[in-house]
């Protein structure tokens, strides 16, 4: 998983992947936006809240792991937050801004670790325990913001082609 991202660069695609994310909701049919293609299946409207949670979240998680000895993250119970938040109900221009302004303080965060800070160890509690770095987590927002952003746009495409 992004194995070949240094860590260096991780700031810059967070924010590249973010902001595209934002421009990808704020320009699609409100109505496609908010459409689940199938009950499964979130709707891009979804992703995007979704995504804008993971980026703060695993800025908290940064924070928790430079001033904390290994500690543990509490699972942000990605299912419960749709309903729990109300992702349904969000304007998606604005989920679009802070899709962003997410991107652009978890870039910040990762940006100012210094060389030693990349090795810190922390335990991440989701599918099971297990120790990482923040390398690790680093690639992982990554993976995520890239993984989500495809997600919106395949969902946007099912639900314009029916």
């Amino acid at each position: 998983m992004y194995e070949d991202v240094a860590p260096g660069e991780v700031a810059g695609r967070l924010r590249a992947a973010s902001t595209e994310a934002g421009r990808v909701l704020k320009g699609a049919d409100e109505t496609a936006g908010r459409t689940r293609p199938e009950p499964e299946v979130w709707s891009a409207l979804q992703y995007g809240c979704h995504l804008r949670d993971v980026l703060l979240v695993q800025r908290d998680r940064v924070v928790l792991a430079v001033v904390e000895d290994e500690p543990g993250f509490a699972r942000m119970h990605r299912e419960e937050r749709v309903a729990l938040c109300g992702y349904d109900a969000e304007p998606p221009g604005t989920v679009a801004a802070e899709l962003a302004m997410a991107g652009e303080l978890c870039a910040l965060t990762f940006e100012r670790l210094g060389p030693g800070d990349w090795g810190r160890r922390f335990v991440y509690n989701w599918p099971e325990a297990a120790v990482h770095d923040l390398t690790w987590l680093g690639r992982h927002a990554l993976h995520e913001a890239v993984h989500h952003l495809l997600d919106m746009r395949q969902v946007l495409e099912r639900v314009t082609e029916k």
